[in-house]
C-alpha cells in the first residue's frame, strides 16, 4: 500500500523523538555528576571459595619410618612367636618387659650398643625381631613395651625429644602410623604439639594419652590430655577427645611435672641405650 508524504512526515517525526529518547536516557545511566563528568564504576566482585576443614595433626610432626610396611590386614601374633636363628647383638642392653607375641609368657626389650641404632625384642619363645632407628637427640635412647586394654602391643621409644610409637604384630616391630601414613610421633616439648606421654585407665582400661603443659608466662600453666585410639592391633593412631587436667597451676604442680614425662601404667622399667 502507497504512504502519503504526510505520513512519512510522520513516522520521520516519531523516529527522531525515539532517538532523542535513547540518548537521553543513555546520559542518564552513563553519568550522575552535575559537572557532567563520568563518576567512578565498582570494580567487580570475585566469587569467594570456602576451603574444607583439614584434619587435625598428630600431637607431634611425623617421623618418616624405617621398618617393615603397615599391613593392617595382618593378624595379631596368636599364641607366641616360633624360636630363630637370630640372637641379640653383643653388648646390647635388655631388659625384661610384658607380654609382646602373646603367648603369656614376659619377654624382653633390647637397645643395641653403637651404629646402626636398633630397637629388637627376645620373646619368651627364643624368636628375635629388631627394627632400626635413628635420632638426633644426644641423649640415650629409652624403650617401654607395655599390652593396652584393647589387646594392643605396644612400644614407646623416648629418644629423648620425641617417643616414636611401635606396635608389635605378626612377630615385627611396625610403625605405628597416623592419619597422613607417617610413624605416629608424641613431641616432648620441642615443636609445640606436646610435652609428654603416658599410659592412664579414662574408664576403659589402659591407653595412650598425648599430655601437653602450655604457659603464657612461665608462672601459671594449662595442663590437657589427648586419648589415642588404636586401630588394627595397634598400628593405626588416630587423636581423640582433648580434656583439661589443670588450670592455671604453680610449674611445681604434680599435673605440670607428670605432663612432661613418658611414663605407662603397669609398664616395667623401661631398657636404656647403652
Amino acid at each position: 500500500m502507497a504512504v502519503s508524504g504526510a505520513g512519512r512526515g510522520r513516522a520521520a517525526v516519531r523516529a527522531g523523538l525515539g532517538l532523542l529518547a535513547a540518548l537521553a536516557l543513555a546520559g542518564c545511566t552513563a553519568s550522575s555528576n552535575s559537572d557532567g563528568s563520568t563518576p567512578p564504576q565498582p570494580a567487580p566482585t570475585q566469587p569467594t571459595t570456602t576451603q574444607p576443614a583439614t584434619q587435625p595433626a598428630t600431637p607431634s610432626p611425623p617421623a618418616e619410618p624405617t621398618a617393615s610396611p603397615d599391613d593392617s590386614t595382618r593378624p595379631p601374633t596368636a599364641g607366641g612367636c616360633p624360636a630363630t636363628g637370630a640372637t641379640v647383638p653383643q653388648g646390647a642392653a635388655s631388659k625384661p618387659t610384658v607380654d609382646l607375641d602373646g603367648d603369656g609368657a614376659a619377654d624382653t626389650l633390647w637397645l643395641s650398643a653403637g651404629v646402626p641404632r636398633i630397637l629388637g625384642v627376645r620373646t619368651h619363645s627364643g624368636a628375635v625381631f629388631s627394627v632400626e632407628f635413628s635420632s638426633g637427640a644426644p641423649q640415650a635412647a629409652r624403650a617401654t613395651g607395655q599390652r593396652l586394654a584393647d589387646g594392643s602391643a605396644i612400644i614407646l621409644l623416648d629418644t629423648g625429644r620425641a617417643v616414636p610409637l611401635y606396635a608389635v604384630v605378626d612377630c615385627a616391630i611396625v610403625p605405628t602410623r597416623n592419619v597422613q601414613g607417617h610413624q605416629y610421633t608424641f613431641d616432648l616439648g620441642f615443636t609445640g604439639y606436646g610435652t609428654g606421654v603416658a599410659c592412664e585407665d579414662l574408664g576403659a582400661g589402659v591407653q595412650l594419652v598425648g599430655v601437653n603443659a602450655t604457659s603464657a608466662d612461665g608462672a601459671r600453666f594449662d595442663v590437657t590430655r589427648t586419648a589415642i585410639s588404636l586401630a588394627a592391633h595397634g598400628m593405626k593412631a588416630t587423636n581423640g577427645r582433648t580434656t583439661t587436667v589443670a588450670t592455671a597451676v604453680p610449674p611445681d604442680d604434680p599435673a605440670v611435672a607428670a605432663a612432661h614425662e613418658v611414663s605407662c601404667a603397669g609398664a616395667p622399667p623401661p631398657v636404656v641405650e647403652p
